[in-house]
């Protein structure tokens, strides 16, 4: 197994009345990708954040090529070859993909004049596209890319930094199945690259295909630590939450009862030629799926009674809701 040249030992981090993290250690090795989970307020990002030095660890060590580092500060963190990819993008529409790589650190031309070189500009990040697969080039707006596309821009300008360990931060949040599998593919082109990765995300499924190994902390407390054989989504929610899943979440004794709730030919103003049906009844969950921009948020308002709807009828116990009335939805 390859030797880590990232280890944090004992890392633990007091807020105000609150124990973030309490005696956690992690080691990252070249080319390793490593899940990170755990529930909301398990300690995840705080963990993140002292890795990148955003903010200080109250004890604990950082050792990076076998050097301790103390007081380590975001600069220090870039130097060191770590780099991150959040879940909100740092991109500018306005450029290129080559100048959003490169932002700050452009070639310069014209002595004192100190133009941007934008053909030495593209022709250094070109390659780095290439690395990942990419299928637009640098001189490409920025704007006329995808989501998933400009995530690659992200990950390009991590590389452009020499980075080593590439930490992402929920990055499928907003994808489609699709663009997911992309990202995917990309995480296994770094790390056939010797580039390691941090995967923090709620999405277990995307663990089990990524990760190498997986690392659970639940209550600012390491529980777990999984090898690739281990790593199932049972085992990483057991861990999770510290009881099988099933100790929570019982499938009912029967079969659920009447409608609770009935929607009859709705039409909402964000799809006015649609109309959308359906119940849910007593004892029943129903999950309401679809792509951003399907409508979902806008049906939900609709039932709730922020949004009036153009047409049909919403019914609770069988009698109708007046439109766009909070208040009585709440009743």
């Amino acid at each position: 197994m390859p030797i880590p040249f990232l280890e944090m030992t004992g890392i633990s981090k007091s807020f105000p009345g609150v124990r973030a993290l309490e005696d956690v250690s992690l080691s990252v090795a070249p080319g390793e990708v490593i899940g990170l989970v755990g529930e909301n307020g398990a300690g995840k990002s705080t963990l993140m954040k002292i890795l990148g030095g955003v903010i200080e660890p109250s004890a604990g060590t950082i050792v990076l090529d076998g050097e301790p580092i103390t007081g380590l500060t975001v600069a220090r963190s870039i130097a060191g070859g770590i780099a991150f990819v959040h879940q909100e993008l740092n991109l500018f529409e306005n450029l290129t993909v080559g100048a959003n790589i490169f932002i700050g650190r452009e070639p310069l031309k014209g002595g004192p004049l100190r133009f941007v070189d934008e053909r030495a500009l593209n022709r250094r990040a070109q390659p780095l596209l290439a690395q990942l697969g990419a299928d637009f080039d640098a001189a490409t707006p920025l704007s006329t890319l995808s989501l998933a596309q400009r995530q690659l821009v992200e990950i390009a300008k991590a590389l452009s930094l020499k980075a080593r360990l590439v930490i992402m931060d929920e990055p499928t949040s907003a994808l489609t199945s699709s663009e997911t599998e992309r990202l995917l593919t990309t995480i296994a082109r770094l790390k056939a690259d010797g580039v390691s990765v941090i995967l923090v995300t709620h999405r277990l499924a995307e663990i089990e295909q990524a990760a190498d190994r997986v690392v659970v902390l639940r209550d600012g407390r390491c529980v777990a630590g999984l090898d690739r054989g281990a790593i199932h989504a049972d085992a990483m929610i057991r861990h999770m939450i510290g009881r099988d899943l099933n100790t929570l979440y019982r499938a009912p004794a029967g079969p659920p009862g009447d409608a609770v709730l009935e929607l009859v030919a709705v039409r909402t103003a964000y799809r006015p030629d649609q109309t959308v049906s359906l119940e849910v009844r007593r004892g029943e969950i129903v999950g309401l799926a679809g792509l951003v921009g399907s409508g979902r948020t806008e049906l939900a308002r609709t039932v709730f009674g922020l949004d009036a709807p153009l047409s049909g009828e919403i019914r609770v116990g069988g009698r109708p809701l007046p439109p766009a009335s909070p208040a009585a939805t709440i009743a």
